[in-house]
């Protein structure tokens, strides 16, 4: 009891709570609640504005923000006296995320994580940002500056707030009132002519400036160059993905990826390490093989595939959610190296080769250090590395894993397993690698057993091994997709059938039958301001997208029609597939399944 005195003092309400998110704010001196009716019951009683703070644990930009605001007793007692406020951690609720994110984006014009949404007591957002410095600078104003202007703004414009909060839950229905899309192989095309315009032919991947993977675009690339046999296609693959594992954005030493590279040449990363992203990418790179026979292809797959294993595994057999980018407050420190410290490890000979192979100079390419990126002229493009520099990364391996390591947010969130089981069961059949096989019938066990919170509902998460919070749309689809995958290697019947019960439970929770879409938010969840579908493939695919080839699969396992006519319902309603093919990438890849099967 004591200790348990100990632990709450000085703490807030979130120090109850089971997200490491919500735990890492819970002794800020900010009056936070979690998602909560209680909130917003007490901002309407009290008349008082809502402040819905939305991040993540693995989140650079949330931690500074978090020290330079939230911990800040000035900070705190404005945000106390003048707002109630909420913190959520978007991993637990993607819905909520994607919902306000919507919102600010429609307001400002940007987005991003710290996500701070200003809502009316009811939860309807009206205005926001991102991160806000703790003083004016750079043009920005100081968060206690917006924390006034706002509640001001509040007091004395009550009035005008119904005009802007009824535009944005207009906006919110564009999606949904487009006509619907015919699925032909004409929006594959325009799919693929939209590639060519936003590739970037001399370093690879798509844009300008930040690079992010886009690992769903290009897997509907590959799946249209199987299809259609355009060299284009694949050509724009195989650059991209060899430029990014030879680049900074891939963990040469321990494998696996990072999030994305603030430059245009993959050299230097936002160092966090998302299961989303490694899943997806494992997979990707799985499947480029198969097309392409790439060893390097192989290499970087399996290797991703180990780090999954090493770092991010449960005893339970699920996978965490993310790595942070900070180890002991310094981004990146854990993971870039200087030439003395190579040298050190490997000896003057090896050390010098290293250097030369990994682009590693005395002067640093961040903050001092280097981030690794193959030389040019170390090999070629899908040359897979010599046996020696394999056998160095692994002396410099052993070396880094006495460094402080960046945290490991540990909760098994379902859906991001889901892409993970997919992924496994993927290579497994790619690499004939039977282990990995038995990894993703672990993983899939483990869930079906235990993602159930109270009632018997499937869960968003599970961490020491108790389940929490009720799934949101991705996590039935994209745990239904990895236990159709499954299927598809072993042929056995019961992963079929516990995706089909999976199926049913989607539709009777999220299907609306008047749209034929589903909703991200479960009919009987509370709080928001409206129920939102994102039907955009973000760094997961979108509920609907997944739920689209979900079915598919299911379709295809039971060879019943009924299922496929649904999955193409849902397609024929994601209209931006036509306009912002980028950002539909799963949704595409659907249908290049669609196209393929003569759909």
């Amino acid at each position: 009891m004591d200790k348990e005195m100990d632990k709450n003092r000085g703490a807030n309400r979130l120090i109850n709570e089971k997200s490491p998110y919500l735990l890492q704010h819970a002794k800020n001196p900010v009056d936070w609640y979690p998602w909560c009716d209680e909130a917003f019951e007490r901002a309407k009683r009290e008349g008082k504005p809502v402040l819905v703070s939305i991040g993540y644990s693995s989140c650079h930009w949330c931690h500074v923000m978090e020290r330079e605001s939230y911990e800040d007793p000035e900070t705190a007692r404005i945000m106390n006296e003048r707002f109630i406020n909420i913190k959520v951690d978007r991993e637990e609720h993607p819905d909520i995320d994607s919902l306000y994110m919507k919102a600010v984006q429609a307001i400002t014009g940007r987005g991003g994580w710290p996500l701070n949404a200003f809502t009316t007591p009811d939860g309807t957002p009206f205005y926001g940002g991102t991160y806000f410095p703790p003083e004016d600078s750079f043009g920005m104003p100081s968060f206690k500056k917006v924390l006034l202007y706002v509640s001001d703004s509040f007091n004395k414009n009550r009035d005008k707030l119904g005009e802007l909060t009824a535009s944005i839950e207009r906006a919110f229905s564009r999606d949904v009132e487009q006509k619907p899309l015919e699925l032909t192989p004409a929006v594959a095309d325009e799919a693929f002519g939209a590639a060519k315009l936003f590739y970037d032919p001399i370093y690879g991947g798509f844009g300008m400036g930040t690079k992010f993977p886009h690992a769903m675009y290009l897997e509907f690339l590959l799946a249209y160059y199987r299809r259609t046999g355009l060299e284009g296609a694949l050509q724009i693959v195989r650059k991209t993905l060899s430029a990014m594992a030879s680049g900074g954005l891939y963990d040469h030493i321990g494998g696996g990826f990072h999030r994305y590279t603030v430059d245009e040449k993959w050299e230097v990363p936002h160092f966090e390490k998302m299961l989303y992203d490694n899943a997806l990418l494992a997979g990707l790179y799985a499947g480029a093989f198969e097309v392409t026979g790439s060893d390097f292809f192989k290499d970087t797959a399996l290797e991703t595939m180990e780090y999954l294993l090493r770092e991010m595994r449960s005893p339970e057999g699920g996978f965490y959610a993310a790595g942070d980018a900070d180890a002991e407050g310094r981004e990146g420190d854990y993971f870039v190296w200087s030439a003395e410290e190579v040298q050190k490890v490997l000896g003057n000979e090896d050390g010098e080769r290293f250097i030369e192979y990994f682009s590693i100079t005395e002067e640093g390419n961040f903050e001092g250090k280097n981030t690794l990126r193959i030389a040019p002229s170390a090999k070629g493009p899908e040359e897979p590395l010599a046996e020696d520099i394999k056998r160095m990364k692994k002396a410099l391996l052993k070396e880094r894993e006495k460094r402080a390591a960046p945290a490991i947010d540990r909760k098994v969130i379902t859906g991001w397993n889901g892409l993970a089981i997919s992924a496994l069961a993927r290579a497994s059949s790619a690499f004939k690698e039977p282990e990995l096989l038995k990894e993703a019938q672990r993983c899939a066990g483990f869930l079906i057993k235990g993602a159930r919170v109270e009632d018997g509902r499937l869960a968003r998460y599970i961490i020491d091994n108790k389940a929490a919070k009720k799934a949101a749309l991705e996590d039935y689809a994209l745990l239904g997709m990895g236990l159709l995958s499954i299927f598809e290697v072993t042929s056995e019947k019961r992963w079929l059938e516990d995706g089909k019960t999976l199926a049913g439970e989607m539709i009777k929770l999220f299907y609306d039958p008047e749209k034929d879409l589903f909703f991200d938010t479960a009919v009987d969840k509370k709080g928001l301001f409206m129920r939102e579908r994102d039907l955009t493939d973000n760094d997961v695919p979108s509920g609907n997208s997944a739920a689209a080839g979900f079915l598919l699969a299911l379709s295809k396992g039971y060879k019943d029609d009924r299922y496929k006519e649904f999955s193409l319902k849902i397609l024929g309603s994601i209209a931006r597939m036509k306009d912002e093919p980028l950002s539909c990438g799963n949704a595409l890849t659907v249908l290049e399944a669609c196209l393929g099967n003569g759909g």
